[in-house]
């Protein structure tokens, strides 16, 4: 909380600056603007009094590392958000081992992730690039389709993400189950604990994975959940690369194990060029851009802002992360 007199150093960047700089002081007029250009750290003169940050995702990824540094350079900071939901990388919790407290923008990509799910299903289940290679070569073909309705699908992690995966899902009159790491209370659909998942798996046309990733979670679909997945099933990732093991994973396409799949994320990314899974006619990539709408980055701003005035208020922030 900053006295009425004094002035909260914030860093930011131009584009946030620019675009929103009048909301900003209307949360809290003492906000005194460090601004980021990029692409290098910024002089420790210019961070000394720095005591929030925010790492919004116009700095990614060009500037993330020179934002980052200043950030880290940032003596007196006490409060960092970040446009990103997932924080799993181990620059986060560093900040938080040394007091600075951190927010993130958890459930502002959760309905473009989800349309993105939808959008992997749908392509699958009508054969879509089926159609794309037809019109390329100007061939008129009829071919039938399996509609979603009543297939089922099988949500694991039951987050924003998860969540809205599973309304839209039941929109398209799907038998939706979810897994996730504890089970209880009011929940969107049938939810069974991760303890459960091989039974599960072995029960569902199609699976998608919206985990967080920590220790618990890593590698959580392995070579055995593979093996346990309905033959034919189709595959979807938009949590994190390291939640699968991706070798497995390619196996088990190329097995004919599984029919498909529809990734976002990867072990390493970018995905390397020599990877099998660039070359699969039943894989769909899309490179870590499930969540890059238009509106994306005015939500996380939206958490920031708000977050301002609760902090100048001394109230509760929104989307606090505990590790």
């Amino acid at each position: 909380m900053t006295s009425a007199s004094e002035p909260h150093h914030v860093l930011l960047s131009d584009t946030v600056w620019e675009r929103y700089s009048e909301r900003i002081l209307q949360a809290d007029p003492t906000v005194t603007p460090v601004i980021y250009t990029g692409p290098d750290q910024l002089p420790d003169e210019l961070v000394a009094d720095v005591r929030s940050a925010c790492f919004s995702d116009d700095c990614w990824p060009d500037r993330t590392l020179g934002i980052m540094k200043s950030a880290i350079a940032a003596p007196k900071l006490k409060w960092l958000h970040t446009f990103s939901t997932g924080v799993d990388s181990p620059i986060f919790r560093a900040f938080v081992e040394r007091g600075v407290r951190l927010t993130n923008s958890a459930g502002t990509a959760a309905s473009p992730i989800a349309q993105t799910v939808m959008m992997y299903m749908l392509a699958h289940s009508r054969d879509f690039k089926g159609f794309v290679r037809q019109q390329q070569r100007h061939e008129w073909t009829m071919h039938r389709f399996v509609e979603l309705e009543g297939s089922s699908l099988l949500v694991v992690g039951v987050g924003p993400i998860g969540q809205e995966i599973i309304r839209l899902a039941q929109a398209f009159n799907m038998n939706v189950t979810a897994a996730r790491r504890t089970v209880g209370g009011s929940q969107p659909c049938p939810v069974v604990p991760l303890s459960q998942l091989h039974e599960a798996l072995a029960q569902a046309d199609y699976v998608a994975v919206a985990l967080p990733l920590n220790d618990e979670t890593r590698n959580t679909i392995d070579a055995e959940a593979l093996a346990a997945m309905k033959p034919g099933s189709f595959f979807m990732n938009v949590g994190r690369g390291e939640l699968v093991d991706e070798q497995a994973l390619i196996d088990a396409l190329r097995r004919g194990h599984l029919a498909g799949a529809g990734l976002d994320v990867f072990a390493v990314e970018p995905l390397p060029a020599d990877s099998p899974l660039w070359d699969m006619e039943n894989v769909i990539i899309t490179p870590h851009s499930s969540g890059t709408s238009t509106l994306i980055s005015g939500r996380a701003i939206d958490i920031f802002i708000d977050n301002l005035s609760n902090l100048a208020r001394g109230a509760e922030l929104r989307n606090e992360v505990i590790f």
